[in-house]
């Protein structure tokens, strides 16, 4: 039994006196375990479909079918059950709630779902996707890329049937889109059904299948090894040795490298970008034409050691054999997985590829604009939030300073003078340091972080309630001592 079944589906909306039909007579199959891409331009259908598939809309027509069971035709309260425990969502603005730790973002769903037990699960569905240490802070102490994978873990912390991903990467940079990506290709190897909706040729290539929409239609429905095998034969290239480039976890070299004519092997050819007749899918495929006269093809062996701009591989700077002026030698090429997230502090990445010609050679580098030097995102100290624990330590100090005088035995008029300075100086100090830490911690959830100095700015605002509780406390308590007193007395 399939765990998605579809058929006929259509979604009619209504615009004034026009009928929209943003989906029309969609069928399609999907097995448990499968890793989908839907792909199309704006307005080809594929957010609807999503909705509908999440169970977030109600189709105008068709057969709808999860796990089995006809959704379409379940209650609203029926709905949320089965959006709540059969279907983790993931969205491109991450949808973290900025007031509590990751930990309590990822609990969301098993507390709407009337769990006993729901930090236990949290914790580990944050280890699943490798952000156990961070299960503590805050979504604004984290960087995109992490934020994103606590959307992932709040997505599969109840273990739902189906993961589907409203363009997950679109936020993210290329390095960190490719972590991600690992995470999406590891949680599918663990048998969990992802649907990833995006726009973006070189993150849907990386699925199982890719679905491709037009007016609200599915134009392609195709396995993503016959898409590579496609645009490899275009051009002249076999299939085995693009994989090397375009297997799960990667992203292939656009127009980067040249697959020989035979198997296994590697050419220096001349780089250009693909050509609009090409599709959308001539971007993800590795080079540029097959071996050319004058060209020595290396066996793909080695790592890749150079990286481009968008996070993938290329080629090594090709070398010219020393004995014969008209050879040009690639280095050997393959493709391995994107860094672990945040693991290194900066990742360089120098382009080079050779161009070759009919009875010469060339060795080139590309052009400098290309190489970028990618740093992870830093967290810096939000400002304020270490003057705020300054203006709270102040004020304790010159609140301790007005006990201090009061407990001395014989107080003059200077004594009292200094202790009147002091408590009024301990009050204002105290103001001050409750709000400037109540303004950082307000901009550190409205600015994109990551940032740090929470605590202190916690610590200013507990100094300073503190500082101007205690007079309070300690005049009422006087007043109610000489009431008492009087009352006693009469």
């Amino acid at each position: 039994m399939a765990l998605i079944e579809i058929r006929g589906l259509t979604k009619v909306y209504r615009m004034g006196d026009t009928d929209v039909r943003a989906l029309d007579d969609v069928s399609l199959r999907i097995e448990q375990g499968e890793f989908i891409a839907i792909t199309g331009a704006s307005g080809s259908g594929k957010s609807t479909m999503m909705h509908l598939l999440g169970c977030l809309d109600r189709p105008t027509a068709g057969l709808y079918a999860l796990d089995g069971r006809d959704v379409s035709e379940l209650s609203n309260a029926q709905l949320a059950r089965v959006r709540n425990r059969k279907i983790g969502f993931v969205f491109q603005t991450f949808n973290l709630i900025n007031r509590t730790t990751a930990l309590e973002n990822v609990a969301v769903p098993l507390f709407y779902s009337r769990q006993d037990n729901i930090r236990e699960p949290a914790r580990r569905a944050l280890e699943r996707v490798g952000l156990a240490r961070r299960a503590h802070h805050r979504p604004n102490e984290l960087s995109g890329g992490e934020r994103q994978r606590v959307a992932i873990a709040r997505a599969i912390v109840t273990n739902p049937l189906l993961l589907l991903a409203d363009e997950p990467t679109g936020n993210l940079d290329s390095r960190t889109g490719e972590q991600i990506m690992q995470i999406f290709h590891s949680l599918n190897a663990q048998g969990v059904t992802i649907i990833i909706v995006t726009h973006e040729p070189e993150v849907a290539i990386q699925a199982r299948r890719v679905v491709q929409m037009r007016d609200g239609r599915i134009v392609s429905d195709r396995s993503t090894e016959e898409l590579r095998r496609e645009q490899g034969g275009a051009r002249g290239l076999p299939g085995s040795p693009v994989a090397a480039a375009t297997a799960p976890g990667t992203i292939a070299a656009p127009a980067a490298v040249g697959i020989a004519a035979s198997p296994g092997t590697v050419v220096a050819t001349p780089v250009r970008p693909a050509a609009a007749s090409e599709g959308p899918w001539a971007a993800t495929g590795t080079a540029v034409g097959a071996a050319q006269t004058g060209l020595t093809a290396a066996p793909v062996a080695a790592a890749v050691r150079a990286r481009a701009a968008d996070g993938s591989a290329v080629a090594e700077p090709p070398r010219v054999s020393s004995g014969s002026g008209s050879h040009v030698h690639a280095a050997p090429v393959s493709a391995r997985p994107a860094l672990a997230d945040a693991d290194r502090s900066t990742l360089k990445m120098p382009l080079a590829a050779g161009a070759a010609s009919a009875g010469g050679s060339v060795g080139s580098r590309l052009p400098d604009p290309l190489a970028l030097e990618a740093e992870a995102p830093r967290a810096r100290r939000m400002p304020g939030t270490r003057a705020a624990c300054v203006w709270g330590l102040t004020a304790a100090a010159a609140l301790f300073v007005r006990y201090g005088i009061e407990a001395q035995p014989d107080r003059g008029a200077v004594a009292r003078g200094m202790m009147a300075v002091a408590l009024l100086s301990a009050i204002v100090c105290g103001i001050v340091a409750i709000r400037m830490a109540r303004g950082a911690r307000l901009r550190m959830a409205a600015e994109a972080g990551p940032w740090i100095g929470g605590r202190s700015a916690g610590w200013g605002r507990f100094l300073g309630w503190v500082v101007v509780l205690i007079p309070l406390l300690d005049f009422a308590l006087r007043a109610a001592y000489q009431m008492g007193v009087r009352a006693g007395r009469g």
